[in-house]
């Protein structure tokens, strides 16, 4: 795996638990302090970033599929989504606590965190996958390799003797 796959994958698998965490905060600890408008919006954020850190894992680790300037786009795509529309959710939500209600600007910006998963998803939708003839040649002789070294492996089981029975 490519490092900057490593890192996206690994960056998914740190929104996840973070979605988690804030999903049992906001379960536990928010619906005493906030309402049930609030304590939806703040929910949320979490859901849209828990499926976007999945794909942000899904994506890193099937990367060969991708063609790998769009996908970098993508993962970037999403990852700034993250942050502008659940980040923004989950300080809308909570504004109230903090006393000061300059958040509310943040209702702005939060659709362009929208437009960044949207913009993600459709970029794989019409140019994600490489075309067939353009997979690398490397993932070619990958396979065939392993399909040789299957093909060894299953012969030379067949070819040894079978025990005698004493």
């Amino acid at each position: 795996m490519k490092h900057t796959h490593r890192i996206y994958a690994r960056l998914g698998f740190l929104l996840c638990a973070i979605a988690v965490a804030l999903g049992a905060f906001g379960t536990h600890v928010l619906k005493e302090m906030i309402g049930d408008t609030e304590l939806n919006t703040f929910d949320t954020g979490v859901r849209y970033q828990m499926f976007h850190a999945l794909a942000l894992i899904l994506l890193a680790m099937t990367h060969r599929k991708f063609d790998e300037k769009k996908l970098d786009l993508v993962m970037g795509l999403f990852f700034s989504g993250i942050l502008i529309f659940s980040g923004s959710l989950y300080l809308l939500a909570t504004r109230n606590i903090w006393g000061n209600d300059s958040f509310r600007i943040l209702g702005a910006i939060t659709p362009l965190g929208g437009v960044c998963f949207i913009a993600g998803w459709l970029v794989l939708f019409f140019k994600g996958f490489l075309p067939e003839e353009e997979k690398p040649e490397k993932l070619e002789s990958e396979s065939h390799s392993r399909r040789h070294h299957h093909r060894k492996r299953s012969h030379s089981s067949s070819d040894a003797k079978p025990d005698k029975e004493v």
